[in-house]
């Protein structure tokens, strides 16, 4: 079975399946802590980070639906595709 799973793509993938995982509870810190904050440089700053992580999210997305049209079949890629489409829905980015 070893020789069908690529150490490189794996790790990847991993990173990336970890990385979304970041994004995603940062950003719910990011959201609760907004709805309390009453310092406006806090909360810009807050927004800004918050814009950052989108665009992040947004590129692993693209990533992820692209290692999927290359191969459909992986499980790893399609789990990888799959929690980054759920971070969008899961979260008010």
């Amino acid at each position: 079975m070893s020789k069908y799973l690529s150490p490189n793509s794996e790790s990847i993938i991993l990173s990336l399946c970890k990385e979304i995982e970041f994004i995603k509870i940062r950003s719910r810190n990011i959201n609760e802590s907004l709805k309390t904050c009453h310092n406006q440089t806090l909360s810009k700053r807050l927004n800004l980070e918050l814009d950052k992580l989108n665009k992040s999210r947004l590129k692993i997305l693209s990533i992820s639906k692209n290692m999927l049209k290359t191969d459909s079949h992986d499980l790893s890629r399609e789990f990888l595709f799959e929690i980054t489409k759920r971070s969008n829905t899961l979260q008010q980015i």
